[in-house]
């Protein structure tokens, strides 16, 4: 997972809910901890109650959004899956606010996004584009759709459909479909700055600069 989490196509597991997987990434952060030590995926599903192949491949998909590195068997938090944890434990917000630089950068994004571009739809929609584009089952598509809800790359309008993010807009104006391996200097800005620079920030100054994207709260809670 570490030298190609960019680059493979994972969707989340259809094994587990989108808060459980959550909940199993900011778990495995906290057994972690601040020295990144690795954890088994055996041990994880002994305190999560899931079964060890489960978890291994929450951590599988973990790995392509940079939460943790290591192997489906045993990984450790990266410093950006301590620092989203950590601000967890304070402000859930805050938290979700830190994952949105990792999501902007996921294969998945924009494939999505281009399937936005026209006009706000529907999940179900959303789901069964998903499906016909990759050919992957409808529940690790839905999946797929919440955490990026989850990261705030997606939001949901009071009708219930769901349409990029301003954040995502700032980033991604004029995205094609997916590209494996994109080189991060050409894969957007967000205010100006590119992913690698906004995850040199501080938490706080990350936080309080996200807050300025217009609209960035405009969504129902994951």
């Amino acid at each position: 997972m570490t030298s190609t989490h960019q680059t493979r196509q994972l969707f989340p597991t259809s094994r587990a809910s989108t808060p459980i997987q959550w909940a199993v990434s900011l778990d495995l952060a906290t057994l972690s901890g601040p020295e990144r030590r690795s954890v088994s995926s055996l041990e994880l599903a002994g305190r999560s109650g899931l079964g060890q192949d489960t978890v291994a491949e929450i951590m599988a998909f973990l790995g392509t959004v940079g939460l943790v590195e290591g192997t489906r068997q045993e990984c450790a938090a990266t410093v950006a899956g301590w620092e989203i944890a950590t601000a967890c434990r304070k402000d859930e917000t805050q938290g979700r606010l830190l994952l949105l630089p990792l999501f902007l950068e996921h294969w998945s994004v924009p494939l999505v996004y281009g399937m936005l571009l026209d006009a706000p739809v529907e999940q179900t929609v959303l789901v069964s584009r998903l499906r016909e584009a990759t050919g992957i089952a409808a529940r690790r598509a839905h999946y797929l759709v919440e955490w990026l809800m989850l990261a705030l790359v997606l939001r949901q309008d009071p009708a219930m459909r769901i349409s990029p993010s301003a954040a995502c807009t700032i980033a991604l104006p004029s995205a094609p479909p997916a590209v494996e391996g994109a080189d991060e200097e050409s894969s957007g800005l967000l205010m100006g700055l590119t992913f690698a620079e906004l995850r040199s920030l501080p938490p706080e100054h990350y936080v309080a600069l996200l807050k300025q994207v217009p609209a960035l709260y405009d969504l129902d809670p994951a």
